[in-house]
């Protein structure tokens, strides 16, 4: 039950404040004495949750299970060998699993803009997108704290999935949106921080960002919408989120990211029974 009377501790700065404040004095965080969440939340997603593992974690299990799923589509992928095909799930399959765009959307399948996040269409794709999850993703979860490195993958994922599926009618995988999220939100961050720390980490972040978004186009793609889509939300978020030095993650952060976790495993399912029966055996 919620405390109605005396005094708590912000749950985002841990100041000492009466429970009537609709926000903190202190740090600004909304309606403190409604988030005072059960201390269970911080077992879940606590301060030291290494979320950045959690999302290599999920993309791994369900590229292995999109292979699972399909042996006779990674014999295929191996006939013609090619490094960035091989081992490559069905497009029967990855449409069951989630993956957004073409006939994903035809069917109403909005959910596919959080789900195809975690699916890829080959190991050297998988591969790639986890390295640079898992190393960008510890700097945000140190920076802006592992609540809200959640946030800003999903919603960046989001963002470029819908700007993506706005302009073109092919399906797509892939996590590139998410990790272009986690650049944008690393430059908004080095611009805030300021200084020497801020500059040199803008520079880092810059040419990675041009390697990222230019390295498809050596190989004669087009430049991918989703990634603009995802830079600019993460670079917007990263702009107005608190950051883990200032101000501790509230309630609200928390819950948010569980949300988009449990919006996704019901998007799993969805795309299981919705488009499962017709693609399963196809191509």
């Amino acid at each position: 039950m919620a405390q109605r009377e005396g005094s708590i501790l912000c749950p985002s700065c841990r100041k000492l404040i009466h429970v009537s404040e609709t926000s903190c004095p202190y740090c600004g965080a909304v309606a403190p004495g409604l988030v005072r969440a059960p201390r269970s939340l911080d077992a879940v997603i606590g301060p030291d949750a290494d979320t950045s593992a959690w999302l290599v974690g999920a993309c791994a299990a369900m590229y292995l299970l999109s292979l699972v799923l399909d042996p006779s589509a990674v014999m295929r992928s191996l006939q013609n060998f090619s490094l960035y095909t091989a081992f490559a799930p069905s497009t029967g399959i990855l449409y069951t699993l989630g993956m957004t765009g073409g006939i994903a959307i035809i069917f109403g399948g909005w959910w596919t803009v959080l789900t195809s996040s975690f699916l890829h269409a080959s190991l050297v794709h998988v591969a790639f997108e986890l390295m640079w999850t898992r190393s960008l993703g510890q700097m945000v979860s140190t920076w802006f704290g592992p609540a809200r490195l959640l946030v800003i993958w999903f919603v960046s994922g989001v963002v470029g999935h819908v700007l993506y599926n706005l302009l073109s009618d092919q399906p797509m995988v892939g996590s590139d949106a998410n990790i272009c999220g986690l650049l944008g939100a690393l430059l908004a961050f080095g611009r805030r921080a300021g200084g020497s720390f801020g500059a040199d980490l803008m520079k880092r972040m810059t040419v990675i960002t041009a390697i990222f978004l230019g390295l498809p186009l050596l190989f004669g793609a087009s430049l991918n919408t989703a990634d603009l889509g995802g830079l600019v939300a993460g670079a917007v978020l990263g702009s107005v989120m608190p950051v883990a030095d200032q101000a501790r993650e509230t309630r609200v952060a928390q819950l948010t990211a569980l949300v988009f976790i449990g919006l996704t495993v019901l998007g799993f399912v969805a795309s299981a029974i919705r488009l499962g029966p017709m693609m399963l055996g196809g191509p």
